[in-house]
């Protein structure tokens, strides 16, 4: 072999060695993996509560499992804060204590403006444990990637 096939032969192995020491794939950090949920409770509990009643249980297998958890009651899901909604009862569960329960264990409960409007619902009318949801609310959680699951 000649001085030249064998710098030649040097120069290909030194760089298959360096590519393939290479890792393409990215680490993943446990500390990047979204903490938070936010469940976009649309749902109208007052003609079908199940989806309600599925989102408020997520939420609360997210609480057990230390994640931050904000139920963000929009479009119909606002009428689980009406007078007379502590009543809805699916699959023997009542639907608003399950909704005060996720308060109870830690969640936040956030309540649309603009759909209590559309609902005859007053700021005066909500529960100490909701928050009026004005934009820097809501913009405010929207920014912290939360993983969100609309129900």
């Amino acid at each position: 072999m000649t001085l030249t096939r064998i710098i030649y032969a040097f120069g290909i192995l030194t760089i298959l060695a360096a590519t393939s020491c290479v890792n393409v794939e990215k680490e993943v950090n446990v500390e990047e993996t979204p903490k938070h949920l936010l469940i976009n409770l649309t749902s109208d509990a007052t003609v079908n509560a199940h989806g309600s009643m599925m989102g408020l249980h997520f939420a609360e297998k997210a609480l057990k499992n230390n994640m931050e958890v904000t139920v963000f009651l929009n479009v119909d899901g606002v009428k689980l804060l009406r007078s007379g909604a502590d009543t809805i009862v699916f699959d023997g569960e009542n639907i608003r204590g399950l909704l005060d329960k996720v308060a109870e264990e830690g969640g936040e409960l956030v309540a649309c403006p603009h759909c209590m409007k559309i609902h005859g619902i007053e700021k005066s009318d909500l529960p100490d444990h909701v928050t009026f949801g004005e934009e820097s609310v809501v913009m405010g959680k929207i920014k912290e990637g939360p993983t969100v699951f609309t129900y």
